[in-house]
């Protein structure tokens, strides 16, 4: 669907290259999971994101790196206390398609991959445990850049992403397990910030 609206719109003149930018986004994101038991998660948090475009092409290369904090987990209906989840972290890269609206406002639409780890450590009965949690998901992404001048611009979205892999890490003194889950589901992440243009 993407490649027949960016032939359309190279066709006839429409779309054209936009700056590239880097910039700072707060995330807050839904989570659904189903499987063995059913999960919904809220986390928020912080991102470095941009995009680099390529060349004269109305195409670039997004990225992301950050980290969330679970703020709500409920699992099959019931809340979980979430005062010592560690942090999520993520890194993530999209192809994207930069479409220039006004002089004021740029959208950007892609699709790739995102990489999300969530370690724990801790103490059973004196014996250390170490647990990893290492999931990747498809992600659609969009950014709406509003600029506020030629080096500065606000930048908000929405990213869906779906899992593809998820994997758990266990280790317990001297032993280690990993095991692979069948995860079905859906994430929702709102971002807003603020990015430099260049």
């Amino acid at each position: 669907m993407f490649i027949v609206v960016a032939i359309t719109l190279l066709s006839t003149g429409l779309l054209f290259a936009a700056p590239s930018w880097i910039g700072v986004q707060g995330t807050a994101s839904v989570k659904q999971e189903t499987g063995t038991e059913d999960h919904t998660i809220i986390p928020i948090g912080l991102n470095i994101a941009g995009t680099i475009g390529i060349g004269d092409a109305p195409v670039g290369i997004g990225f992301q790196a950050g980290f969330s904090k679970t703020a709500i987990h409920q699992r099959d209906g019931e809340e979980l206390e979430v005062e010592d989840y560690p942090l999520t972290m993520n890194v993530g890269a999209t192809g994207k398609f930069m479409l220039p609206l006004s002089d004021l406002l740029s959208l950007e639409l892609g699709a790739g991959l995102m990489y999300e780890r969530y370690a724990r450590t801790g103490s059973i009965l004196g014996t250390d445990y170490v647990i990893n949690f290492n999931t990747l998901s498809a992600i659609l992404a969009s950014d709406l850049l509003i600029h506020l001048s030629d080096s500065l611009a606000i930048v908000g979205g929405v990213d869906v992403a779906f899992p593809l892999t998820e994997q758990g890490e266990y280790t317990l003194g001297g032993s280690s397990t990993t095991v692979d889950y069948d995860v079905e589901g859906y994430t929702i992440t709102g971002k807003l910030g603020v990015a430099l243009s260049f």
